[in-house]
């Protein structure tokens, strides 16, 4: 395998010297191929890893285990998210749990500190410890403990790479992103889970198959209706989603990013090499205003805002400098 062929996406300009630049790749798609690039990955493929989880709560539908279950679109929202850790997170988590019979101590993932700082100083103030449904990926392990509570799969070990839950789970994402078994690579995830590697296009194709597609409306509709559900305030694809009113996105680990475009079928696919969030969140919203997905009045919220980066400030909020995409 080809190792990718990075190219500089965004340079950091102090007073006018260079000091600081990230690099990665960029794809434009639709469903018949690639639209334009900036970089090549030569066919080397990524995890998805947290991308991988709107994907994976497709059987959800497919089953209809969300109608048996009764799960509100919030609670949809969650189980694709990577979530904060806010109290309402908790408790949508929380919710899908008792309707499936299901405790938190059920959830195969491991406590650690929220990301909302809110949350954060809440457990600090009252001597709290972080539990496990401060986990970011507590709603997706409650989403696969539904699918084994209605497929009658043995609980205790859901994470298992040879459990039934795993074949079933990488089949479907493997058909959303129409790739073969034999093509892909397989590994477990920070939390545990499963996940596996793909080209960059292939991830592409199957956010666009799942957002595209009628039958799956609901996971569309549930994290389009509640994006801080999904992701949380001053997460970078929360606010695409809650800016851009075609917009639905998915950030991944190792600086991934997935923006589709239901309206016009196209989806933007960025790896930043070195997986800094400030340059993927600068890169991924330059761009989506460059397609005009996005206009600059969308990002100017005090959310978005505080997570994009476009000029270089002393602490006294001098202006010494500018972030610069180097691609257009």
């Amino acid at each position: 395998m080809d190792e990718p062929n990075y190219e500089k996406l965004v340079s950091y300009i102090r007073n006018g010297l260079e000091e600081q630049c990230h690099f990665g790749l960029v794809l434009h798609i639709n469903k018949n191929g690639i639209i334009s690039r900036f970089g090549e990955d030569n066919g080397y493929k990524f995890y998805h890893r947290s991308c991988m989880k709107p994907l994976q709560i497709a059987p959800l539908i497919d089953f209809e285990i969300d109608r048996k279950f009764g799960f509100t679109d919030e609670e949809i929202a969650v189980c694709a998210a990577s979530h904060t850790g806010d109290i309402e997170h908790q408790q949508k988590v929380l919710s899908i749990l008792d309707k499936i019979g299901c405790k938190e101590d059920d959830l195969l993932c491991l406590p650690h500190e929220p990301l909302s700082k809110m949350e954060n100083a809440r457990l600090l103030l009252n001597g709290l410890k972080p539990s496990k449904l401060h986990n970011n990926c507590s709603g997706k392990h409650a989403a696969m403990l539904a699918i084994c509570k209605f497929m009658n799969f043995d609980i205790s070990n859901y994470n298992d790479l040879s459990h039934p839950l795993t074949e079933l789970i990488i089949n479907k994402v493997c058909n959303l992103c129409e790739i073969s078994r034999e093509e892909i690579v397989i590994s477990k995830d920070g939390c545990s889970l499963p996940v596996i590697a793909t080209p960059l296009y292939s991830l592409g194709k199957g956010f666009l198959n799942l957002y595209t597609n009628p039958k799956y409306k609901r996971i569309l509709k549930a994290v389009k209706q509640y994006p801080y559900l999904a992701g949380g305030k001053g997460r970078l694809d929360s606010e695409i989603m809650s800016a851009g009113e075609n917009l639905v996105s998915k950030v991944g680990a190792c600086g991934l990013c997935v923006v589709v475009n239901v309206e016009n079928e196209e989806a933007l696919i960025v790896k930043i090499a070195d997986s800094n969030i400030d340059a993927r969140a600068f890169v991924v919203t330059e761009i989506l205003k460059k397609l005009k997905w996005l206009k600059q009045t969308q990002v100017c919220n005090s959310h978005f805002s505080s997570i994009i980066n476009n000029d270089i400030f002393t602490q006294y909020g001098e202006n010494v400098g500018i972030v610069s995409l180097r691609m257009f």
